[in-house]
């Protein structure tokens, strides 16, 4: 395209949606250009990794949605589109705050749903961006696990507003070639002997994560006090030091350990994945304080353009093929019990599967926080440079 650009405007004008995407994901039109036509329609938009939709320009066949890594990976994501003639248009995101964000900053029309993790959904219900879900148009949802059907991080006012499709704990990875006996104490994470080569997740919620290591150990991770919120700042300066980098996403974490700049860190499974599909020296361990963990859901906007859609992809994701496909492709738990059943005895018990309630149980599980405020500026005090 060689117009000048007021011309190249009126032009993207008179194109359909589709074309405008096209010619964005050709590098034909620049994110400026959507921009000045967004302007031009008398429209916002977000724009993230990959282009937030704009109302002017979702397509009935388009479900648009911010992701967690992995969750939108090719072999999940292509046979979903194949069978329902529909596109998937993903944005990674870092945290949850960084989704709520952009939940919030359009008023829940850029995205049709997200992958809430057990803190987020509260948040989002509160600001008034969640759907309403009707379970009896999932034809899945009777072999979820019960504690899986209506979880209270999902569920207010006695109605559902998320399908929970994945779980997992926050764990030590390190390089078993550099530390040659698995750690066992999340104190790894603060040892001079890896000063420089340490890293992990950028994200108050970690708070949580730290508070394990004081003593006496909050029963709740995730009920802090002003006292304790302290001893974990305490924590946390004496870390900074130490500190590589704070990791945003895991393909972060997974490049640091391949390139040599880091020994240990936290992170999940879906992280060693990706090193030794890279033939990467990788090894996980699990603190004897106990551990951090999420419990991911499907939660689909208020405002969503394609609300069939979004219940069509959760439903898939809780079915065997979208189960499946987040063992292979993140090595994750999952809800659906009857997929489980079909495991191999290794397999579930690598999955903390062989009794999913009881093994759900010793998951200290992420939480909406009420004084959540509070843990965004210990974090950012303690870690600020």
């Amino acid at each position: 395209m060689n117009q000048p650009r007021e011309d190249r405007i009126e032009f993207l004008i008179e194109l359909e949606p589709a074309q405008v995407m096209a010619q964005y994901r050709s590098g034909q039109v620049t994110r400026r250009d959507l921009s000045k036509l967004f302007a031009a329609l008398g429209l916002t938009a977000a724009l993230g990794p990959t282009i937030g939709r704009s109302p002017a320009l979702a397509q009935s066949n388009e479900l648009t949605m911010i992701v967690w890594e992995g969750y939108s990976s090719d072999s999940l994501r292509i046979p979903w589109e194949e069978a329902n003639d529909a596109t998937v248009e993903a944005t990674f995101a870092s945290t949850g705050d960084e989704m709520f964000a952009a939940m919030q900053g359009s008023g829940g029309t850029t995205y049709d749903m997200v992958s809430a993790s057990s803190d987020l959904p509260q948040r989002l219900y509160d600001a008034g961006l969640l759907m309403e879900i009707d379970p009896t148009k999932l034809t899945n949802y009777p072999d979820l696990y019960e504690q899986f059907q209506k979880p209270p991080y999902i569920t207010f006012d006695e109605k559902l507003f998320g399908v929970n499709f994945a779980w997992g704990p926050t764990i030590l990875l390190y390089n078993p070639d550099e530390i040659a006996e698995a750690p066992t104490s999340w104190n790894a994470l603060l040892d001079e002997q890896y000063s420089g080569r340490i890293t992990t997740w950028n994200y108050p919620l970690q708070i949580g994560q730290y508070a394990l290591l004081l003593d006496p150990k909050p029963e709740d991770p995730f009920l802090l006090d002003d006292e304790q919120l302290a001893q974990v700042k305490d924590l946390l300066v004496q870390q900074r030091p130490l500190i590589r980098k704070y990791w945003d996403l895991g393909g972060e974490v997974a490049e640091l350990f391949q390139n040599g700049e880091v020994v240990i860190g936290d992170g999940w499974s879906w992280i060693t994945l990706q090193i030794q599909g890279s033939n990467g020296s990788i090894a996980e361990a699990s603190p004897e304080e106990g551990v951090t963990g999420w419990s991911d859901s499907w939660c689909i906007s208020s405002e969503a353009a394609n609300p069939e859609l979004a219940l069509k992809w959760a439903d898939y994701m809780i079915g065997p093929e979208g189960q499946m496909g987040v063992i292979e492709n993140l090595n994750y738990s999952i809800t659906n019990s009857k997929v489980v059943e079909t495991l191999p005895t290794e397999v579930r018990e690598q999955l903390r599967m062989t009794d999913v309630p009881a093994e759900y149980a010793k998951i200290h599980m992420w939480k909406f926080i009420p004084n959540y405020d509070k843990w965004v500026q210990v974090w950012q005090e303690a870690t600020a440079s």
